[in-house]
């Protein structure tokens, strides 16, 4: 661990959530941050499932329970009529959510996008988010990690299925799930496992997606179109992360540096706060459907 990444983490791991402006964020989104345009989802939708794969030691490292390997995964609700169509999306939700909280927004997301004419089959995508507000990067790395089983289900859906087109949309910390996924597919040469990529105020760095960064060559050969979806007022990116990342966050910025030719940056200040990207009426996911 190089000593810049120990002062970042002893800091958050350090710092009261009073401090980060994080007095009313945990309640709310760990409810799934549904506020008044969120939807609650039935037992039965259908996701992957993660939950439980991964927990935190008391002096704040990340570890794989017993059981469980990097890449596997589990399912969960009803998925007749989802697999063997021309297109299967799935969502991930962003940081704090249970278990619930996570199937609330990957569930308003999902019915959301099909309100403004999506209309093929949405599943979630659930990890164990619902760190304590302290463990900002005990929860990016177990994002992080959560990338390789997405990464292995979007392979294993499409050796079964090689003309479904698959694509992802993520809410703030599922921005890392999905970057990772992308980056491990591209690592295993799979070229044209995803159709799209859109991130909904990702809470990844704003360098990371551009051509010299992290993610950005992965983007540019392995998927068909990456729209970032940023708010330059979000008061979560613009506060939480860049405190905890002596940086700034994809979502709040744009690219930083030369973007991938096949990446789009889509400001959406209009969206009134950072947990409303994928609501009904004041979200923005008029704008992201036409470029799924």
């Amino acid at each position: 661990m190089s000593d810049d990444s120990w002062s970042r983490r002893r800091f958050l791991t350090t710092t009261g959530a009073a401090g980060l402006g994080l007095a009313g964020l945990s309640g709310t989104a760990t409810a799934g941050g549904k506020g008044d345009g969120g939807k609650t989802a039935p037992s039965d939708f259908p996701r992957v499932t993660t939950r439980g794969h991964f927990d935190i030691t008391w002096y704040g490292s990340v570890v794989l329970e017993d059981g469980y390997s990097a890449t596997d995964y589990d399912t969960a609700g009803d998925f007749s009529g989802v697999f063997g169509r021309d297109e299967l999306l799935v969502f991930a939700h962003g940081w704090l959510n249970d278990d619930q909280g996570g199937l609330d927004t990957a569930y308003t997301g999902v019915t959301n996008l099909g309100l403004e004419g999506y209309d093929y089959p949405g599943i979630g995508f659930s990890y164990d988010s619902d760190t304590w507000v302290t463990s900002w990067w005990a929860a990016t790395e177990i994002a992080e990690r959560n990338g390789r089983k997405l990464a292995a289900f979007t392979r294993d859906v499409r050796q079964q299925y090689p003309n479904t087109t698959v694509r992802y949309v993520a809410h703030s910390l599922g921005a890392r799930v999905v970057l990772e996924a992308a980056k491990t597919l591209d690592a295993w040469g799979m070229r044209d496992a995803l159709g799209s990529v859109s991130l909904l105020g990702g809470a990844a760095d704003n360098d990371s997606v551009a051509t010299d960064g992290e993610y950005g060559p992965a983007i540019e050969r392995s998927v068909g179109s990456f729209s970032n979806f940023w708010k330059s007022d979000d008061s979560v990116l613009n506060g939480l992360y860049s405190t905890a990342e002596f940086d700034s966050a994809v979502g709040e910025e744009g690219c930083e540096g030369t973007p991938p030719a096949n990446y789009e940056d889509v400001n959406v200040d209009y969206v009134p706060d950072h947990f409303s990207y994928y609501y009904e009426e004041e979200g923005c996911l008029a704008d992201v459907v036409p470029r799924l």
